[in-house]
């Protein structure tokens, strides 16, 4: 902090303090090279532990052919140095993926970045959530500056440009915000094709006394034991500059190839975390009971629309408790995580097209020397449940009739006899479905009957209810014709009770019991309502299975909220 003193002739009681604070430069060198990337260096779905060759869905995108890439793209990537020389690479994290460097700075620092291009084309870098003048904005558009202003625009093959951005306080995390902020850099010469290209990386503006002073060169986070920085994004390698060499390099019948073709397009299309595909994440390992700051960020197009799950765990975010975290392109988001339970478990995006095609991941919870009490004792009830999946006949529209217009639903030439006309081998408006019904005691024999303030559940499963404290036992029986099982969002549970399956998941056969026990250790925040929703679904094929008809509601709530009967009082 400097101090100047300014005096208004010789009347010192018109003196003024003016008071600067200041901060640091940070000085970054970074490289963009061009490398060849595995999108599954495994060769596996290590989801199922299948050989792509043999996956339905995973062969789709990773399978090499002679009109197919496969999982190996030509792509440029962001790396950091030790110095100008650009001759040592600094290491980053393995799950960091072909995502460039985790970028920090405090508020009033100066992030200087030497930027070195290494690669066959002009690129540049353009920061989110900075203050920039013209000369450092890294983006090329018609924006009336000229000459020196424009050198920032790209950085010519061999060309170097030095970026300064600042993290002025109204760019920084504010009062009710977390310690640091998630942002992106990329390239921007042609954004869209710079970024499916592989041009892009995190960067995090934070609060004074966030980071460590030991070694600026470092930018080591001092508030949270640890950190993941994750980009959900469907990346569109069709529209990457290398789509040319890509073909040229990994089909063995490239000049069979037509790139137009819906197909092969489809084939391009990547879903990927931190550019990797079904599982194969790697060095996602976090300690019990140990903070992990979540820097998460989507980009891409229309169809990056992404629900990210966190198995069995819970999150802060923005001082709610939420289990799941909602991404589209160009949006970032920051939440904090105290991983509870030892195991493997799954990270994915829930929307069903995206789970198909690849975008999990697999993060592993294991106790450290140092690991903090994890003893966890739960002063609550213990809640029963007796749930069954059962083949139903579901009518949609049992009444037969539109209840705006008052008209058939199948009357000639209207929109709903698209939906329940049966002429043309159409099914109508009753399915086959399968779902959750309740039961008064283990026998399974007598059904529990609605009450009048649940008729609108219809399909749906019965209200699960628990306070924090609680145990929810569920006891559930399958009296359908094929595998399935319950899984909860929002509580902890040990890794049989989570009805999943994936490397060590449980899933129950036709005909066979199975007892859950869930735990209600984390629920809603000081900032939420006395009771939030959450969802239970079968998880054995969760995408079949929830279009199937298995899903139902959970709701978690405060001490207190619960009546004797289990019904919401506040």
């Amino acid at each position: 902090m400097v101090t100047f003193w300014t005096c208004l002739g010789n009347l010192s009681i018109f003196c003024a303090v003016i008071v600067q604070v200041s901060g640091i430069n940070r000085t970054f060198y970074i490289g963009i090279q061009e490398e060849n990337w595995n999108y599954a260096p495994s060769g596996h779905n290590l989801i199922i532990g299948k050989p792509i060759a043999v996956d339905e869905y995973a062969s789709v995108f990773l399978q090499r052919g002679p009109r197919r890439i496969g999982s190996v793209y030509k792509k440029a990537i962001y790396k950091q140095y030790t110095d100008a020389s650009y001759s040592q690479e600094i290491p980053k994290p393995t799950w960091l993926g072909y995502l460039g460097p985790i970028l920090r700075a405090e508020v009033n620092d100066i992030i200087i970045v030497h930027l070195k291009n290494f690669a066959s084309r002009r690129y540049s870098m353009h920061p989110h959530g900075v203050f920039y003048a013209k000369d450092s904005e890294g983006a090329l558009y018609p924006d009336g500056t000229s000459d020196t202003l424009k050198k920032d625009d790209g950085v010519p093959p061999g060309g170097n440009y030095t970026y300064i951005w600042t993290v002025k306080p109204d760019y920084a995390p504010q009062k009710g915000d977390a310690n640091c902020l998630t942002w992106a850099y990329h390239s921007h010469v042609s954004a869209s094709q710079d970024i499916s290209s592989g041009l892009i990386g995190a960067l995090l503006t934070c609060k004074k006394g966030t980071l460590h002073t030991s070694d600026h060169n470092q930018n080591q986070r001092a508030d949270v034991d640890q950190e993941l920085v994750l980009m959900f994004s469907v990346v569109d390698e069709n529209s990457s500059w290398y789509l040319k060499e890509n073909i040229q390099a990994f089909c063995s019948d490239p000049y069979g190839v037509d790139p137009a073709r819906e197909d092969f397009q489809e084939s391009n299309m990547m879903h990927a975390i931190n550019g990797y595909m079904y599982g194969n994440l790697p060095g996602t390992e976090f300690c019990q009971n140990h903070t992990v700051a979540l820097h998460l960020f989507g980009m891409g197009n229309e169809i990056d629309i992404h629900s990210v799950y966190f198995h069995g765990h819970t999150l802060l975010d923005r001082g709610h408790r939420v289990d799941v975290l909602s991404l589209f392109s160009a949006t970032f988001a920051t939440a904090e995580m105290v991983p509870a339970t030892i195991g493997t478990w799954l990270l994915n995006c829930q929307v069903n097209d995206h789970l198909k095609a690849g975008m999990q991941a697999l993060f592993k919870v294991s106790s450290c020397k140092d690991e903090m009490n994890s003893t966890v004792h739960l002063s609550g009830k213990i809640r029963k449940y007796f749930i069954a999946a059962e083949k139903i006949r579901w009518d949609y529209a049992p009444s037969g009739m539109d209840k705006l217009t008052n008209e058939s639903l199948t009357k000639p030439g209207s929109v709903s006899e698209m939906f329940f006309g049966m002429s043309g081998g159409r099914l109508g408006g009753k399915y086959w479905k399968v779902v959750y019904r309740e039961y008064t005691d283990k026998s399974f024999t007598l059904k529990r009957k609605l009450t009048s303030a649940e008729a609108h559940l219809g399909i749906l499963g019965p209200i699960l209810r628990a306070e924090v404290g609680d145990t929810l036992q569920v006891m559930f029986m399958n009296k359908a014709d094929r595998i399935y099982s319950i899984q909860p969002h929002g509580l902890h549970y040990d890794k049989p009770f989570e009805g999943v399956f994936y490397q060590d998941g449980y899933q129950v056969q036709p005909g066979e019991r199975f007892t859950y026990r869930w735990q209600l250790r984390e629920g809603p925040s000081e900032s939420d309502p006395p009771c939030i929703s959450y969802l239970y679904f079968s998880s054995s094929d969760p995408v079949r299975d929830t279009n199937s008809g298995l899903i139902g509601p959970l709701l978690v709530c405060k001490k207190d909220a619960l009546d004797s009967n289990g019904a919401q009082t506040v």
